[in-house]
């Protein structure tokens, strides 16, 4: 799961942050590397993911909030994120440290998770993204993706 999970949250991040739209240096905003720096289980359905994430950020200051996201294949849940919540400092080019919460989806069966380990399969996968991104003065929206291609992403 630490390969498929580092790939899905290398997505998601990179998703909300070039969602953001509107500001065209908004738009130049990058996802520059991503390293699981540990993995620890939480119970029996999760587990923690700690992440070293390098952003480009040529723009203004902008926090993400309520990340969440949901990767499916063939309409089936197969695991859902969270990812805690932080801020991307204005221009500037930084590693952040960030800890997701990885939860095996509701329906998905073993079966279904060894698949992730083939890439063919993972890039059959869909995603569903959803953050709260606020600029500095406070400002800020809801924005949900549906049914982005992971193949698209990867």
């Amino acid at each position: 799961m630490g390969k498929s999970t580092h790939k899905l949250l290398l997505v998601i991040l990179t998703v909300m942050l070039l969602a953001l739209g509107g500001c065209r240096k908004i738009k130049d905003i990058s996802v520059t590397s991503v390293k699981v720096e540990a993995i620890a289980p939480q119970g029996l359905q999760g587990v923690n993911v700690f992440l070293a994430v390098g952003i480009d950020n040529p723009a203004m200051q902008i926090s993400l909030e309520n990340i969440q996201g949901a990767l499916k294949h063939s309409g089936k849940v197969l695991g859902r994120v969270a990812v805690d919540p932080f801020t991307v400092q204005a221009r500037s080019a930084e590693i952040y440290h960030l800890r997701a919460f990885v939860t095996i989806g509701e329906d998905a069966t073993i079966k279904d998770l060894l698949m992730l380990t083939d890439m063919a399969k993972l890039q059959e996968c869909m995603i569903d993204v959803s953050a709260t991104p606020r600029l500095k003065s406070g400002l800020g929206a809801p924005i949900k993706l549906d049914d982005i291609p992971l193949k698209k992403l990867l």
